[in-house]
C-alpha cells in the first residue's frame, strides 16, 4: 500500500506540482507506459530499475542527491511533451529516459536537444534515434528494428524458410521493421508471400491469420509487441498453424513468454539483447528486481538499469551536469561495461553490444516459472546494429 501510494504521489508531483530547478540535485525523469500495452516490458519496472542504479550509486554523485520521478505518457506524444515540457521547465529534471514507441520517442528526443537535458531511449524502436534525426543529447539503448529485422530473420531463412508472411502493427515501428524484413528475407533468397497492418490493440486477428495459411506460408513473422503480440501468437496457435509455419517475433520479451506460457509460446524464434539467466551478474540483479516486482526483468528493464549507471558514472567525471551535450560527450567517451552489455556508444549515440539468437523452451525443458529461454546464438554487435557510415547521421 505504502509503494502504490509513494507511486502515485510521485505521478502527480510529475504532472502537477511546480518545483525550482536545482542545480546541485540530479533528477531523472522516466517517461514510461505505465497502464498500457507495453507496460509489463517497460512501465514499473523500468522505473524500479532505475532505483535500483541510483541505490547502487549511494543516491548521490558528487555529492549532488540523485531524484527519480516518473510519469505516463499514455503512448501518445502530445501527452509526452507536455509532460517533458514542464519536467524541463519547472522541475529542473535533468535526464528523461524510456519512452516506449517511436512516435514518443522522437519527439522527446527533439524537445529534449532543444533544452540542452539528456535523453535515454529505451523502448523506441526506429534506427531514426540514430539515423536521419539523431542528436548530440541522446544515447540511444533500446533494440532498434534494424537488430530486430536483421538477427533472427536471417537464421529462419538459412534454416529453410523461404515463404514468409508478415503481420504488422500499424505505425512507425511496424513499417520500418517490415521494410527491413521483407528486404533481408528477399536479399538472402526468400520471398515474402503476404503482409497485412492490424490497429495496435487488436483483440481478434483471426482474419489476418487465416489469410497467412490460404497464401501457403512457412514462416509467420510477428511485426508487433507487447500485448497485441501475445495475442496473435496465442490465436495462432489456436488455429495450428505452429504445425505448418515457424513463429519469429523479432520484438518478442520474456512478459510475451510469461503471458503466453511454454506450451502456446514454444518455438518461437526471438532476437534478445540480454537475458536474466544468461550469467552471474544478470542473475544477481534478477533476484534484487524480482524481491520488487516478482518476475524477472525484461529486456528493457535491464536496460533502463545500465543506462542509468553509465549516465551517472559519466556525472561523476564531470564538475557540472547541467549541460546535456556534453554529458553525453563524456558518455561516449567511457566503455559501456554495465550488466552483460559490453561494448561502447558510437559518435551517433547508439549502444553498440552484441545480440542474442534465442526460442521459447518446450515446457519440458524448462527447470522453473522463468526459465523461458533457449540461448542459440550470438550476432556481434557491428552487424547488429546499422553500420555507422548508413545511419544518415549529420548533427
Amino acid at each position: 500500500m505504502i509503494r502504490k501510494t509513494a507511486a502515485a504521489l510521485a505521478v502527480l508531483a510529475a504532472l502537477t506540482g511546480p518545483l525550482m530547478a536545482d542545480e546541485n540535485t540530479i533528477r531523472i525523469g522516466v517517461l514510461t507506459d505505465m497502464s498500457g500495452p507495453f507496460a509489463d516490458i517497460v512501465g514499473q519496472g523500468a522505473v524500479e530499475s532505475v532505483r535500483l542504479a541510483v541505490s547502487d550509486a549511494g543516491g548521490k554523485v558528487n555529492n549532488k542527491p540523485i531524484e527519480v520521478i516518473f510519469a505516463d505518457h499514455q503512448n501518445k506524444p502530445d501527452v509526452a511533451l507536455s509532460i517533458l515540457r514542464q519536467w524541463y521547465e519547472e522541475r529542473g529534471v535533468d535526464v528523461a529516459m524510456e519512452f516506449t514507441t517511436s512516435t514518443v520517442g522522437l519527439a522527446a528526443q527533439a524537445l529534449t536537444r532543444s533544452a540542452n537535458k539528456v535523453a535515454l531511449p529505451l523502448g523506441p524502436a526506429t534506427s531514426d534515434l540514430y539515423g536521419a534525426k539523431c542528436s548530440p543529447n541522446s544515447v540511444v539503448w533500446g533494440m532498434d528494428n534494424y537488430a530486430f529485422g536483421n538477427a533472427a530473420p536471417k537464421v529462419v531463412v538459412k534454416r529453410g524458410g523461404d515463404k514468409w508472411f508478415l503481420l504488422v502493427t500499424d505505425y512507425t515501428f511496424g513499417h520500418q521493421l517490415q521494410e527491413l524484413v521483407t528486404n533481408l528475407v528477399t536479399s538472402e533468397g526468400g520471398k515474402v508471400v503476404g503482409a497485412v497492418r492490424h490497429p495496435l490493440g487488436t483483440p481478434d486477428f483471426s482474419t489476418y491469420l487465416l489469410q497467412a495459411q490460404s497464401l501457403g506460408a512457412n514462416v509467420i513473422a510477428f511485426i508487433n509487441s507487447g500485448n497485441d503480440m501475445s495475442t496473435s501468437i496465442k490465436q495462432a496457435r489456436e488455429f495450428g498453424l505452429n504445425t505448418k509455419m515457424q513463429f519469429v517475433a523479432p520484438a518478442f520479451q520474456i512478459p510475451n513468454a510469461l503471458a503466453l506460457g511454454l506450451t502456446v509460446g514454444q518455438g518461437v524464434i526471438v532476437t534478445n539483447s540480454v537475458y536474466w539467466d544468461q550469467s552471474d551478474v544478470t542473475r544477481a540483479f534478477s533476484k534484487r528486481f524480482m524481491e520488487k516486482m516478482k518476475k524477472v526483468p525484461s529486456e528493457n528493464q535491464f536496460m533502463a538499469y545500465a543506462a542509468v549507471q553509465h549516465y551517472l558514472k559519466a556525472v561523476g567525471q564531470m564538475k557540472s551536469h547541467t549541460d546535456g551535450k556534453a554529458v553525453v560527450e563524456q558518455m561516449k567517451k567511457m566503455p559501456v561495461s554495465e550488466l552483460d552489455f559490453k561494448g561502447r556508444i558510437r559518435k551517433d549515440g547508439r549502444v553498440i553490444y552484441d545480440l542474442n539468437i534465442a526460442s521459447v523452451k518446450a515446457p519440458a525443458e524448462s527447470s522453473g516459472p522463468f526459465d523461458v529461454y533457449k540461448l542459440t546464438g550470438k550476432v556481434p554487435g557491428d552487424e547488429g546494429f546499422v553500420p555507422e557510415d548508413k545511419t544518415g547521421c549529420t548533427f
